[in-house]
């Protein structure tokens, strides 16, 4: 993006929405257009750590052991302001007894507030999310029980540089006849998320990113707030392909996930971003 005005124009058509980043942008899939995200992330296990992973909203990876999925997002420009979508998880490890592709999460979102002059814009997303399976539970896949929440997202653009904020609530009830990721200890039902990225063009078709935030822990017995820090590159290969990668560390303290202490959970991330 060579200048604001035209990083303004191009906030509907150049949305990061999650992936690669978990923290969202306030842009929004423009009106009768579509958008296709396609990825692969790997999840490996330190020591057998029970942290939960900070993956789409709904889609939390909560299982004791590695994984290897590839999530998938259609999305629909509904208007100039409203998009809407859906999402699901393809798991290629862990596997059993159970289907692989995980819950079913549909979302819209609404930019209910642009400024142009001043560069920033406001949005608000809630999220609904189908119940896992209960062995999919069992195995961390999902919760077996309806889920849903929101998230309010804060956009700010400058020439070569964006910032994103997040605040979210999940509420996350499960079957609480069966265990979550083998764990039998009671799970937090209410999930906070807070998280900040800032963006930067380095070249014409380049943008690195870094990705930082706080969340509830959802096992009742640990300590309340887990950290995650995370790096990212996007390359637009044309106007409506883009490519991505991610490397994030999740730890129980935010200067252990920068740091060079041993972290709960890693999780690398790479894809592709097609909209049409």
């Amino acid at each position: 993006m060579k200048s604001l005005g035209l990083a303004l124009l191009l906030i509907p058509a150049l949305a990061i929405a999650f992936e690669p980043l978990n923290t969202d942008d306030a842009g929004t899939v423009r009106s009768g257009s579509n958008q296709i995200e396609q990825y692969f992330f790997s999840i490996n296990r330190r020591g057998g750590s029970q942290q939960s992973d900070i993956v789409t909203p709904g889609e939390e990876y909560t299982g004791n052991a590695d994984a290897k999925a590839f999530p998938f997002t259609y999305t629909r420009g509904l208007s100039d302001t409203v998009e809407a979508s859906i999402s699901t998880t393809y798991y290629s490890s862990p596997s059993g007894n159970y289907s692989r592709l995980s819950n079913y999460v549909f979302a819209s979102k609404w930019r209910f507030l642009e400024d142009e002059q001043l560069g920033y814009a406001l949005a608000i997303k809630p999220t609904v999310v189908l119940p896992a399976s209960k062995q999919q539970q069992v195995e961390g896949l999902g919760l077996a029980a309806f889920n849903y929440g929101a998230n309010f997202i804060a956009s700010k653009y400058w020439d070569g540089i964006e910032l994103h904020l997040n605040a979210m609530y999940m509420r996350s009830p499960y079957n609480t006849n069966y265990s979550i990721g083998h764990a039998a200890d009671n799970s937090r039902t209410d999930i906070f998320l807070l998280s900040l990225a800032p963006v930067w063009t380095v070249a014409p078709n380049i943008r690195i990113a870094l990705d930082v935030g706080a969340t509830t822990n959802p096992p009742a017995n640990d300590q309340y707030l887990s950290y995650y820090s995370l790096v990212a590159a996007i390359f637009s290969i044309n106007e409506s392909i883009d490519l991505g990668l991610s490397y994030m560390r999740t730890a129980q303290s935010f200067g252990a996930s920068i740091g060079a202490q041993e972290v709960g959970a890693t999780r690398t991330e790479v894809g592709i971003t097609w909209r049409f």
